[in-house]
């Protein structure tokens, strides 16, 4: 207890009870004083500019009333003066103040209040009532409200007797009622006695009444309910007659304002007696002049608050929805929605509110467009969106970090993609990560025999070609670019880059360690590294390089349990399924990044995750299912050994048998407990493959895991059919597990005797197998006739997990997507299991099963999508097509031409990470000679050329130990890999070089080798080029530096192919205009051959019948005139009999030729001798100006 100030204590003493107080207070917060100063306003008065506009209006009946009183002047002139003295000092301290002390000045004072006058003392204060009289007196019209209150008989009559003798009462002697309580008894009372009375009663005591009563008094009571029944009948008529407010009939009916007026009780509106429209104006709807659409015109988008397009016409929006906040812009007010200009400003707004509505619009809009429902409908500019929400995240307002990471992370983490990489993963051989890295020309480009080298040279002839010299190195160049973009710039090229050069790795860290939102902003930022991890290696490095930011991610999102008061929806202090997902990305990139992270913290973590037993059950099993992809590349990657992976194996063989006693295979059951088993048996396969799980561990895990399979397969088997994708990837995982330790295993296949002799084989007889199988063409990835989405936008690739359909966009991979299955069964019959598998391959050979596999391998034969070939997801197709050409026996359902005509296109689709089936197909069906039919030196010469371009991309795709692949799998091989050779041909002509010495074939047998190899697959039905490619290369064959082509041998090939091309083309119309993707135009092409035939055709036949082709009248007389003006010389040099003529030589001279420059140079040729007499060139010239009429002609020849 503190003791009072005491008399003489100095200032000291006070400063140290006040520590004392603050001492105690700081120890306990509920301690307060004894007593504390509370400050009390002042009622507010009428203010004194009031206080004079009602003298001033009082002053004429203050006088007037004055005159009666006895009191001498002067006093009243003191009074006068004081009462203004004290007014002035009023004003002087509460309007005007005097905080510097400067003296006020008076003249300013008066200007300001004017002359103050007061009323006498001794009048009575009739201010209202003469305020009213005044009204009521004067020509103005009255207003809503004065009507309103004289109808209540608040207001007098001016009647000159009345007021004198009201004025002459006292107002003291008012007989009003002032208790409700008693008005209404007493009103009771007389209506009780009322109702008891007959009417002769009430009449007599009436007229008694009346007679006790002054005469005087009856006829002012009457005068005064005169008076009041005629104001009522003024005022009650005003809101119902449209005479008394023609203002109203101005208001349309649609107007809010005028529904409001025409209430009953709108006389309780003040001074609405004037209504102004202007003012009114924001309450009228808004017109509906939406001009109508022509069909392609296009128009302003506009989103609502969740990011939806909105529809132009109001019609098309539903009714049944409150719209109102999607009308509040000021252009195109009919139209209901927010442009991205309105929503950019809005998100720049001061008001949180607003800033926050316009980020989640955004971040509705990349939702969207992501899942491809706004391709070819609307243009984002996503640059100029990415540095609007980038700014935003600058803000530390948790709420604003929520919504503005939630839309980054929508913009740069596609969400589709991620749920079906996470969807395919327990597949075999689908742990390959994608790297989304912006694609440019490839590293092998240098390689003047590559392919890349050819496509990049070959562009340089086009007729508007914008390539450089192939012997740029566009790395280094695009690096040095890249380093000189400004911020911008570098956002239209690689918007990862950009968002890395914004230190976004910093402003995470941020966000973790001092923000620490409890939101979804934690989820947001962990999908954003993610996408990082994902870009390349160098920006896995960077991100791998923030020690700071991965140990507050390990220590907040990987707890070794969650923390207590923790929940499901809670981030800190509870492990996200997320941060594990961000580590396994990353120990995908590359092996050193994996020991980096793999540290014992990891390791320990990871143990605690699997041992925990309640993971199962409960919510944290993506936590769980995490840990064990992660385990798996661990162990894929030999960072996990046999002695290390002893650790796991309690934990693992403890999930095992959980899974066999509470997985639910049904329909029924929970997809992401299939999941999960899946993830705990590849994880199995991987300490297999690796060599972790030595004989122990697999005498340890393969009985439990015999049964699971037994379990799950009987289920599928007596099941009414694989509906959900998780049961098929569990199968899938099952089938592949058991392949691998019957053929690799210590204990081979005596561990799955039953699975392998009877329960495969009655599933693979059962209906819903069949039904799976019957659902490949359906659902196949590379037989669908569209495209995706990995280049929609090429500063931002992604994986292509959407497909734009007809119909709209849709998930690249189905749920009852068999592929993964299938082709896990047919790796059963490889070797060395092919033996044993006799009941299995019996079961296969059904023909409800066949047939619908050979109706695939007929529909790839002519609708293979090269295109989506290359797509990450189609990788497992391509494997399973591989082992099905690799059959034997299948070839008995398939025509020889479909069967190449398949093998063709497979090889077509076929990238560097299959550079080993490429190889296999090779030789299965191009080298055996059963299928093509060549001579020794055109074989090996065949060979050579396939297997350089395979092997070349084969050890550069195997070169680093990584887990991850190229978000595209590009073809190794051309359409027209045929003629490969050929390119080469014209790369050397280019170059002007001679055969490069390490190839010891000459061009004789290139020449050969490439157009008997053609021509055997065409004559099998294959067509492999377009009619103008193939002129094309023919048109290269003579352009070799030795002149082969004139070889009798060669010619006589030359001359069959020449014939052989003019019969089957000899109606057919070329577009010399056409362009090829990688490969040159046709014009500057026929322009280098035309100068190679000036200079070593000797004037052969063949080579001048395919100079002649394009000169045919009906083809452009361009082609004409350049010959015929800059080739002239040439033309001396012309000549083929007509067979070498396609179309024959009718062909060139009909019809007559109208163009007046060209008839004219046919006559200088002719004239100048500059054709030879008999030649065609000669028959051709000497027709068309002797016949022709476009030119007066002195003469004929």
């Amino acid at each position: 207890m503190f003791k009072k100030l005491k008399p003489g204590e100095s200032e000291d003493d006070v400063l140290r009870m006040a520590a004392e107080f603050n001492a105690e207070r700081k120890k306990n917060p509920n301690f307060q004083p004894a007593a504390t100063v509370v400050r009390v306003n002042k009622p507010v008065g009428k203010s004194l500019f009031a206080q004079k506009r009602e003298q001033a209006k009082l002053k004429s009946q203050v006088s007037a009333t004055n005159s009666s009183e006895t009191e001498p002047k002067s006093t009243h002139i003191v009074d006068d003066a004081k009462s203004k003295q004290i007014l002035l000092d009023e004003i002087h301290e509460n309007m005007l103040g005097d905080v510097r002390g400067t003296k006020v000045d008076l003249e300013l004072i008066n200007n300001v209040v004017g002359e103050i006058v007061e009323r006498r003392e001794a009048a009575p204060r009739q201010v209202v009532r003469d305020r009213y009289l005044n009204q009521q007196n004067s020509n103005k019209s009255k207003s809503i409200f004065a009507q309103k209150f004289n109808t209540n008989g608040k207001v007098n009559s001016n009647n000159s007797q009345y007021d004198s003798q009201e004025n002459k009462l006292p107002m003291e002697t008012s007989s009003i009622i002032q208790d409700a309580e008693l008005s209404k008894e007493i009103h009771a009372e007389n209506l009780s006695l009322l109702s008891q009375m007959r009417e002769e009663e009430i009449q007599a005591e009436r007229q008694k009444l009346l007679s006790s009563l002054d005469p005087a008094l009856i006829e002012l009571l009457t005068k005064k309910r005169a008076i009041q029944a005629a104001n009522s009948a003024k005022s009650k008529p005003l809101p119902n007659n449209p005479q008394q407010l023609p203002v109203l009939t101005d208001l349309s009916d649609s107007n809010p304002a005028h529904g409001l007026l025409q209430q009953s009780d709108e006389g309780n509106w003040l001074n609405f007696n004037l209504v102004e429209k202007h003012k009114l104006a924001w309450m009228r709807d808004i017109p509906a002049r939406i001009a109508q659409l022509k069909p392609g015109q296009q128009f302003n988008a506009r989103f609502d608050w969740k990011g939806v397009l909105l529809p132009h016409s109001l019609d098309e929006l539903p009714q049944t929805t409150d719209d109102r906040d999607l009308y509040l812009h000021g252009e195109e007010p009919e139209r209901p929605g927010y442009t991205l200009q309105e929503l950019f400003r809005l998100a720049r707004s001061t008001v949180l509110q607003q800033r926050i509505s316009a980020f989640g619009a955004i971040a509705g809009i990349f939702s969207i467009y992501n899942q491809g429902f706004y391709d070819q409908v609307l243009t984002l500019p996503i640059s100029k969106i990415f540095f609007l929400l980038r700014f935003g995240l600058d803000d530390n307002t948790p709420a604003q970090l929520e919504v503005v990471s939630r839309a980054l992370a929508r913009l740069c983490y596609n969400e589709t993609d991620e749920v079906l990489l996470d969807h395919i993963y327990e597949n075999a051989y689908c742990h390959w990560q994608p790297m989304l890295q912006v694609l440019t020309d490839g590293d092998d480009s240098s390689d003047p025999n590559s392919v890349a080298f050819l496509q990049r040279y070959m562009s340089l002839l086009r007729t508007n070609s914008k390539a450089v010299n192939a012997d740029v190195d566009d790395d280094q160049s695009d690096r040095d670019s890249r380093m000189s973009m400004d911020d911008f710039q570098l956002a239209e090229t690689d918007l990862i880059s950009c968002l890395l050069r914004t230190n976004i790795l910093q402003r995470i860290n941020f966000i973790f360690s001092s923000v620490r939102p409890e939101n979804s902003t934690v989820e947001s930022c962990l999908k954003l590294l993610i996408r990082i991890a994902r870009t390349n290696l160098a920006a896995a490095r960077q991100l791998a390089q923030e020690k700071e930011l991965l140990n507050i991610i390990l220590v907040n999102f990987m707890p070794k349990a969650p923390a207590t008061g923790t929940t499901e929806s809670s981030f800190y202090g509870y492990p996200q399924y997320l941060c594990l997902k961000l580590l396994r990305v990353l120990i995908c990139q590359h092996l050193d990044i994996a020991k980096q992270l793999a540290n014992e913290t990891l390791i320990q973590r990871l143990k605690e995750f699997l041992f925990n037993r309640e993971n199962v059950k409960g919510k944290l099993v993506r936590v769980q299912i995490e840990a064990l992809r992660i385990l798996r590349c661990l162990l894929l990657l030999g960072i996990v050994d046999r002695e290390l992976f002893k650790q796991f194996q309690p934990a693992v063989r403890q999930i095992l048998d959980w899974h066999f006693n509470h997985c639910v295979f049904e329909m029924g059951g929970s997809a992401l407990i299939r999941q999960h088993a899946a993830a705990l048996v590849v994880t199995i396969v991987a300490s297999g493959e690796c060599g972790a799980c030595d004989i122990e561990a697999q005498q340890l895990f393969l009985e439990p895991l015999h049964n699971c399979c037994c379990s799950w397969l009987h289920k599928a088997t007596r099941g009414d059919g694989l509906k959900d994708y998780t049961q098929l990837t569990l199968l899938s995982a099952v089938l592949y597990a058991v392949g691998w330790f019957s053929r690799h295993g210590y204990l081979g296949t005596s561990s799955f005797q039953q699975f392998l002799r009877k329960i495969l084989p009655e599933f693979v007889c059962s209906a819903g197998f069949v039904a799976c199988v019957q659902q490949l063409t359906r659902s196949s990835i590379i037989l669908r006739s569209f495209s995706d989405r990995r280049n929609v936008h090429a500063p931002l690739p992604n994986v292509g997990a959407v497909l734009m359909n007809d119909y709209g966009p849709q998930l690249i991979v189905s749920d009852t997507y068999p592929v993964q299955l299938l082709s896990n069964i047919w790796a059963l019959l490889e070797k060395p299991l092919e033996d044993d598998m006799k009941p299995l391959f019996e079961a296969l050979l059904q023909p409800a099963v066949l047939e619908p596999l050979a109706d695939y391998l007929k529909e790839l034969s002519t609708r293979l999508n090269r295109f989506l070939a290359s797509n990450f997801f189609a990788r497992s197709e391509l494997k399973f097509v591989y082992q099905l050409l690799s059959t034997d026996g299948l070839e008995t359902y398939l025509s020889r031409t479909q069967l190449l005509q398949v093998v063709y296109n497979y090889l077509c689709s076929l990238s560097a990470a299959q550079a080993k089936q490429m190889k296999s197909i090779f030789e299965r069906y191009i080298f055996s000679g059963k299928y093509v039919e060549l001579d020794e030196k055109s074989l090996q010469l065949l060979q050579q050329t396939c297997m350089e371009i395979v092997y070349s991309h084969f050890i550069a795709e195997n070169s680093d130990p990584t887990l991850t692949l190229c978000y595209t799998q590009a073809p190794v091989l051309m359409p027209d890999w045929p003629y490969f050779q050929l390119r080469l041909l014209l790369n050397n002509y280019l170059q002007n070089v001679q055969q490069v010495p390490a190839v010891i074939y000459s061009e004789n047998q290139v020449v050969r080798m490439t157009f008997s190899f053609v021509q055997q697959l065409e004559q099998q039905g294959l067509q492999i080029v377009s009619p103008l490619e193939k002129l094309m290369y023919l048109m290269i064959a003579f352009m070799g530096p030795d002149s082969q082509f004139l070889e009798p041998e060669l010619h006589k090939l030359l001359q069959t192919q020449l014939l052989d091309f003019y019969t089957h083309n000899k109606t057919h119309n070329f577009d010399f205009e056409a362009t090829f993707e990688d490969k040159a135009n046709f014009e500057p092409l026929y322009y280098l051959f035309v100068n190679h035939f000036e200079a070593a055709s000797y004037g052969d036949e063949l080579f001048s019948s395919l100079v002649l082709l394009p000169l045919a009248q009906k083809y452009d007389n361009k082609w004409r005139r350049r010959i015929w003006s800059e080739h002239v010389q040439a033309v001396r040099f012309l000549n083929c009999d007509e067979s070498l003529l396609i179309g024959g030589l009718d062909a060139y001279l009909e019809p007559i030729e109208e163009e007046p420059s060209l008839v004219k140079l046919y006559g200088d040729a002719l004239q100048r001798q500059l054709v030879r007499p008999g030649s065609i060139a000669h028959t051709i010239a000497k027709h068309h100006f002797n016949n022709s009429q476009a030119i007066q002609k002195t003469k004929l020849f």
